[in-house]
């Protein structure tokens, strides 16, 4: 088959689905003419003919409009480009073995070539009868006149293919450019020589969102839109990119901020030049901007990791860090405020470490003294470990409270979990005066400044426990030769004396030193099982027994326990708590931290001394407050009493026995119940100790998660 015929036959349009009534009215009227039963426009294809115009085929054919070129004369009138005309098929050689014999009842046959403007035979006008049949010389005639008749329509045809064809490649060609165009990340604009908009491609469309409208002249952008040189000066019209290419002027890289009706801010950088004709004539301007929000955003978290950074560094602590990091951060983004919430593991509340707020800011965002989990903004980015990121407060506040957002006069809002090794140690919040662009590199560029004060926290813990380590080596090495030697010299020296002693030396003589032997050993047996009590607690031999453990009785029992011990030392106990406080722990480790620290009470205030004992419960905590009158401890040493073996330097000096690892006891205690215990000076009271026990009390959870604890 000939290629160039076949592209012509395919520019016809006549393959298809569509009908053509000139053709139509041709075969017709062959049919009456020649009263032949069958009549047919066909055309050869590569392996087929189709039928553009068709009278007497069976119903299948038909409706198929086609053949195979089994069942076709058609195409040896097309490969020889020369009429074919048969009397009878089933006697000639060529054709008595086609399928058109049987099934189309061909059997006469006349077909004249079918030509197209060029020359190329792009098929048959023919006609066919069901007998054998003579085609005389007049009907050979008509049958040809009809053929050039039927090539006519079919070039007028094809002329008008050539014009539609044109009007596709045209329109191809726009909506190729369109495509081209619109795939750009890059926003395109270009307006004619009078400034009216002729293109606005997907990406401006796209950026502007509701703003976008290409029926306005580029002089009335600036006034459409809020557009600010980095610097925040206003734009003028004349000043705007598209309007002074369009005077000649070609625009390099000039950056500015678009805001919005919506007050939405979009940061661009945008390149335009003159459209200009073959003789110099401006036929109109292209602009071409990049939008750099996100870049612009990338920047600014640069800035603010940094700021952030250095604060830490400069910084002795959390409380003199916080208020420098969220300024810092609040001024870098541009935002109008910024807070940052740790949390207190006890209560399981957040606190706000530190708030900022813009000077220029002309409302105040209110700031609540606590948070619970999951409530709020920074509770719900706490409780989650999720950011939770609102661009758009107006359609979408998420869990802020209506007047936060309408009295703070703020619209966008972003808060990131402050991650530590295992959980979220609190939130960093800031929020927005205007909506924020619809994008998500915002989200993990805070969650980096977050990460950032999460490190410094967890160095700040593990600085501080270097220190404590560090220090607590020599202090332990020191206090365990003192509390270990000074019992054991003890013994020994009075075991000498008793061996030097002669055999019948009376019992009552040397009972004395008996007593002082039997009374060291009590003394550093005590000391071993304090120390060994110390160290299976901390390495897990002992597992608490969990527990509902009603705090208040066992308060109440060991005072009655210790009530004659404090009457012995003309000491007076006072205790007030609530009906019921339940905690959940360890009923027997609970009962010795109290035994322990009422008994120390106690033991260090004097004749005619108070010791008070109070209970509350506030905030899912329960707050045990033991205040006594006693020899009290120096602030430099308050923090040291609680490790193994050390006694204050008053303790010491008054020679009141002791081991040293009572309060040490006591803060293992309480930490494996998940609590604090401090010291400080007792208020209005010369010097007295005050000890602070907060323990969690919170509802539910009776049911133990450890094993049972060794009774």
């Amino acid at each position: 088959m000939d290629p160039r015929r076949l592209a012509a036959l395919q520019a016809t349009g006549l393959i298809g689905d569509r009908l053509f009534p000139g053709l139509d009215r041709l075969t017709e009227m062959a049919t009456r003419m020649l009263s032949a039963p069958i009549a047919l426009v066909s055309l050869v294809d590569a392996d087929r003919q189709w039928f553009a115009s068709m009278v007497g085929l069976p119903e299948q054919w038909a409706n198929a409009r086609q053949t195979p070129l089994t069942h076709s004369f058609c195409q040896y009138v097309v490969d020889t480009q020369a009429p074919l005309v048969v009397t009878d098929a089933r006697t000639e050689a060529m054709l008595r073995d086609n399928l058109a014999i049987g099934d189309l009842g061909v059997i006469a046959y006349a077909g004249y070539p079918l030509r197209a403007p060029e020359g190329e035979v792009l098929g048959t006008f023919c006609l066919a009868d069901h007998q054998p049949r003579h085609w005389d010389t007049r009907e050979l005639r008509l049958i040809e006149d009809l053929a050039a008749v039927a090539a006519s329509e079919v070039a007028a045809l094809l002329t008008a293919g050539h014009l539609a064809q044109g009007r596709r490649d045209a329109e191809q060609q726009r909506a190729f450019l369109d495509g081209l165009l619109d795939s750009l990340d890059t926003g395109v604009a270009a307006c004619d020589a009078q400034g009216r908009l002729v293109l606005f491609n997907q990406a401006l469309r796209q950026t502007l969102d509701a703003d976008a409208d290409p029926t306005l002249p580029p002089q009335q952008w600036a006034r459409r839109f809020t557009v600010l040189h980095p610097d925040g000066r206003p734009f003028t019209a004349d000043e705007m990119p598209l309007v002074r290419a369009l005077t000649g002027k070609p625009v390099h890289d000039v950056a500015h901020l678009m805001i919005g009706r919506d007050r939405r801010r979009t940061m661009f950088r945008t390149h335009a030049r003159p459209i200009t004709g073959p003789d110099g004539d401006i036929l109109g301007a292209v602009a071409a901007s990049h939008d750099i929000t996100e870049r612009h955003r990338a920047d600014q978290f640069r800035n603010a990791e940094l700021a952030v950074h250095r604060a830490c560094d400069a910084a002795g602590g959390i409380p003199e860090a916080a208020p420098e990091i969220v300024r810092s951060v609040g001024k870098a983004l541009d935002w109008v405020h910024a807070e940052l919430w740790l949390a207190d593991e006890l209560s399981d509340l957040l606190y706000p470490a530190a708030t900022w707020s813009s000077p220029q800011h002309g409302a105040v965002v209110h700031v609540p003294p606590s948070i619970s989990r999951g409530y709020g903004l920074a509770g719900t980015a706490w409780h989650t470990q999720d950011p939770v990121w609102l661009p758009d407060l107006t359609t979408d506040r998420g869990p802020l409270q209506a007047d936060t957002v309408t009295a703070g006069k703020v619209q966008a809002a972003l808060a990131v979990p402050v991650r530590g090794p295992q959980h979220a140690l609190g939130a960093l919040v800031v929020f927005a005066a205007h909506p924020e662009a619809k994008d998500t590199t915002c989200v993990p560029q805070l969650a980096g400044v977050a990460n950032q004060i999460g490190v410094y926290l967890q160095r700040l813990r593990a600085d501080d426990l270097t220190r404590q380590l560090i220090r607590s080596k020599d202090d332990y090495i020191a206090l365990v030769g003192h509390e270990l030697r000074t019992p054991l010299t003890s013994i020994t020296a009075n075991t000498e004396l008793l061996d030097s002693t002669d055999d019948s030396t009376p019992l009552g003589e040397v009972r004395d030193m008996i007593e002082v032997i039997g009374r060291k050993t009590s003394q550093l047996a005590a000391v071993v099982d304090d120390l060994l009590d110390l160290a299976a607690l901390d390495a897990g031999h002992l597992p608490l027994r969990i527990e509902p453990v009603y705090l208040a009785a066992v308060v109440h029992d060991s005072v009655t326990a210790l009530t004659p011990a404090a009457e012995a030392g003309h000491v007076i106990l006072s205790c007030d708590t609530p009906d019921q406080v339940v905690v959940h722990g360890s009923h027997r480790r609970l009962r010795q931290l109290l035994d322990n620290l009422i008994d120390n009470a106690i033991k260090y205030s004097p004749d005619g001394g108070h010791v008070d004992i109070t209970l509350t419960h506030t905030h899912d905590v329960a707050e045990l407050v033991i205040t006594d009158t006693g020899i009290g401890i120096d602030p430099d040493e308050q923090e040291q009493v609680f490790h193994r073996l050390y006694r204050s330097e008053q303790v010491r000096h008054s020679g009141i026995p002791g081991t040293g690892l009572g309060l040490a006891l006591c803060r293992v205690i309480t930490e494996l119940h998940h609590g604090t215990i401090t010291i400080s000076k007792a208020p209005d009271r010369h010097p007295g100790t005050r000890v602070t026990v907060r323990l969690p009390a919170r509802a539910g959870d009776s049911h133990g998660s450890m094993a049972h604890e060794p009774q």
